[in-house]
C-alpha cells in the first residue's frame, strides 16, 4: 500500500509540474501576442465591425504572418546555397522573410477560408444561429 502512495505522489507531482509549465508557456504567448498588438487589434477589428468573425479572421492573418516571417527566415538560411548568385548574409534573410510572410498569409487564407465552409455546413446541419447575436 505505501508502494502504491508513493507512485501516486509521484505521478501527481509529475502531472501538476506539467501542467504549471504549460501555464507559464501559455501566459507567456498571451503576453507576447498583447505586447505585439495582435489579440487587442484583433478585438478591436471584431468590436468595429460588429462580427466576431471579423476578429477572427483578422487574428488568423496575424498569426499566419508572424509565424510565417520567421519561418521564411529559417528556411532561407537553410537554402542558402540556392541564393548564391545574390549574395550571403542579409539579402538571404530578407526574401527569406519576405517568402515567408506570403507563405504565411496563404495560409492563414485557406485557414479563413476552410472555417467559413465549415461554419457554412455547420450551422444549416445544426440548426443554430450563424451569429453570436443570435440572428
Amino acid at each position: 500500500m505505501a508502494l502504491f502512495s508513493i507512485v501516486f505522489i509521484v505521478v501527481a507531482l509529475v502531472l501538476i509540474g506539467v501542467g504549471i509549465a504549460l501555464g507559464l508557456v501559455a501566459c507567456a504567448l498571451a503576453a507576447a501576442l498583447i505586447g505585439l498588438g495582435v489579440a487587442s487589434s484583433s478585438v478591436l477589428v471584431g468590436l468595429h465591425s460588429g462580427r466576431a468573425e471579423a476578429g477572427l479572421r483578422m487574428l488568423l492573418i496575424q498569426l499566419g504572418l508572424l509565424a510565417g516571417i520567421p519561418a521564411g527566415v529559417f528556411c532561407a538560411w537553410i537554402a542558402r546555397t540556392a541564393f548564391e548568385a545574390y549574395g550571403h548574409g542579409w539579402p538571404v534573410l530578407i526574401y527569406g522573410a519576405l517568402g515567408g510572410a506570403v507563405a504565411g498569409l496563404l495560409i492563414a487564407l485557406l485557414l479563413d477560408s476552410v472555417a467559413r465552409r465549415l461554419r457554412a455546413w455547420a450551422f444549416p446541419t445544426l440548426d443554430m444561429p450563424p451569429t453570436l447575436e443570435g440572428s
